[in-house]
């Protein structure tokens, strides 16, 4: 959501939610609700410099390695960083690295900043990012990072390099080494119970008060704490996106991370800043396992049946775009525009491909999508819409998120309305849309060898003309095969009052990174 990413994915799950966080550092909790916004922000001292953010919903307690939706990645983005991390516009650059040389197209050696520690002013060494990425590329320990750190096959220490040797190239290695959940972190941290609060990142967590707010200051023991303008960030949790929007508006808040599409214009006729960013796509995938929909034939026609102009208009205010195909990112070697046009709008298309699958009388089927995030649900009507018109009779099964996911995980539907990103931007990503992953975001029982080894070979290839025919092919088969049928793209943004200089919204999928912006923002 990204959503998964992105919309709140595992954002449910509250059970677990700060346990230990208090005990990690805050003695005392600070009561947000009685924080003011703008006017309130010098409180914390003369001539500091506190940002106040509105976060769209109350995350889990980070836990190392794990998926845990975008709230969590946000906090992430302020506490921890890896050894590579990306820069103000969205390039790969050395985090806690100091450099990265590459002998080979196998061989990594990382040379560590000097004197690194972590907020609890423990050294932080050699030995805890070889222990942290042993962590994280080992599948056992649920980490989300196991699939795209799968090639390491050795890490080695001398004083402070580290060395990584791969089994084969992976073009896409250093953008999954600066994802903010690749981290490194205590050796302390590397087990699913205690808190991933103890980073070395530019700010540290301080104080909490669940169901309100946050806390994190700036950390002087991060290696570009000198570069570093904010001296703390209030952060206060607004689910309700009216809320947040109405936050902002009054002054209560700085700045807020997903807009309500609605809100858009609202917020920009204020006079605030609106910093929007296409990235997050939406599609409908198909449970293949058994039925009309184990057929291509009938996924090209759902294909051709949306009307993906109205989808973008019901559920985005035409804050977004069209998409006929994959996403593959423009400054990527493969980037082709004919990717992203694999099908079209064409009812009687659809229909003579329904007629070929041996249903010219079309059937009935079951949408399922959720009543949490009215986007989505916005998305799915469209869908079923569009799909009776070409005869498929759906009936929408729309429950709570939670239970979209359970459903989505069981495969108890026909067809669905999701939404994702990229976890990194290299075109690889779509490997988990054919590989019968068994995921709610996914089509399942869905898998393509053919797909997976273009893919894979795409990810291998140092050659650019040759990835862009390896991904020409695997457009040509997604058109085909349909692994999945794209819907649309959404503008996914920040918004921020006056106060606020030095923050950009990531481009594309890493727009749910972009609070590793605010490393670099100041407010007056």
């Amino acid at each position: 959501m990204p959503i998964s990413q992105h919309l709140g994915r595992n954002e449910s799950r509250q059970a677990h939610r700060w346990i230990g966080a208090i005990a990690f550092g805050a003695a005392s909790i600070l009561v947000l609700a009685g924080c003011g916004g703008s006017g309130d922000s010098g409180d914390a001292g003369s001539g500091s410099q506190t940002l106040t953010f509105g976060l769209s919903a109350e995350p889990a307690t980070p836990i190392t390695g794990m998926q845990q939706g975008g709230a969590v990645n946000q906090l992430l983005t302020m506490v921890h960083r890896g050894l590579m991390t990306y820069d103000e516009s969205g390039a790969v650059t050395p985090g806690l690295a100091e450099s990265v040389d590459t002998t080979d197209p196998t061989s990594y050696v990382f040379t560590l900043r000097p004197d690194l520690t972590f907020h609890d002013d423990t050294p932080l060494t050699a030995e805890n990012v070889k222990n942290s990425l042993d962590y994280y590329r080992d599948p056992a320990n649920g980490s989300q990072l196991a699939a795209g750190l799968k090639d390491i096959t050795d890490i080695s220490t001398d004083g402070d390099t580290v060395t990584i040797t791969l089994a084969q190239p992976n073009t896409a290695f250093l953008q999954y080494l600066a994802l903010p959940f690749a981290a490194i972190v205590p050796d302390a941290s590397l087990n699913a119970d205690t808190p991933n609060w103890v980073g070395a990142g530019p700010f540290e967590m301080t104080d909490l008060e669940e169901g309100i707010g946050l806390t994190v200051e700036k950390s002087d023991n991060y290696y570009d704490a000198d570069d570093v303008a904010l001296d703390s960030i209030e952060v206060k949790f607004y689910p309700d996106g009216e809320a947040r929007t109405n936050a902002l508006l009054s002054g209560d808040v700085d700045m807020i991370e997903y807009v309500p599409w609605e809100n858009f214009q609202r917020v920009s006729d204020a006079g605030l800043t609106v910093d929007a960013q296409q990235g997050p796509f939406q599609y409908v995938q198909f449970n293949v396992t058994d039925g009309p929909f184990a057929d291509p034939k009938v996924r090209q026609a759902v294909a051709y049946a949306l009307n993906r102009e109205n989808a973008v208009l019901a559920a985005f205010q035409s804050n977004g775009a069209p998409l006929n195909g994959i996403v593959i990112p423009e400054d990527d070697p493969a980037y082709d525009p004919a990717a992203a046009e694999l099908w079209s709008y064409d009812p009687d298309k659809a229909k003579e491909l329904l007629a070929e699958a041996g249903y010219p009388d079309g059937f009935s089927a079951t949408l399922l999508s959720t009543s949490q995030y009215t986007f989505l649900q916005d998305n799915a009507l469209s869908v079923q819409e569009d799909l009776r018109a070409i005869g498929i009779d759906v009936t929408l099964d729309a429950p709570d998120w939670s239970t979209r996911v359970s459903k989505g995980n069981a495969g108890e539907y026909d067809i669905a309305v999701s939404g994702d990103a990229g976890v990194v931007t290299d075109p690889s990503y779509l490997l988990s849309w054919v590989v019968d992953s068994r995921n709610f975001n996914v089509g399942w029982g869905y898998s393509n060898d053919t797909l997976r080894g273009l893919i894979e070979e795409g990810l291998r290839s140092s050659d650019d003309d040759a990835k862009r025919d390896i991904y020409a092919q695997v457009a040509e088969l997604w058109a085909e095969d349909v692994p999945f049928a794209s819907i649309n793209t959404r503008e996914q943004a920040y918004a921020y009052n006056d106060r606020v200089s030095g923050f950009e919204t990531l481009p594309g999928f890493l727009v749910f990174y972009s609070s590793l912006n605010l490393a670099h923002a100041s407010v007056e």
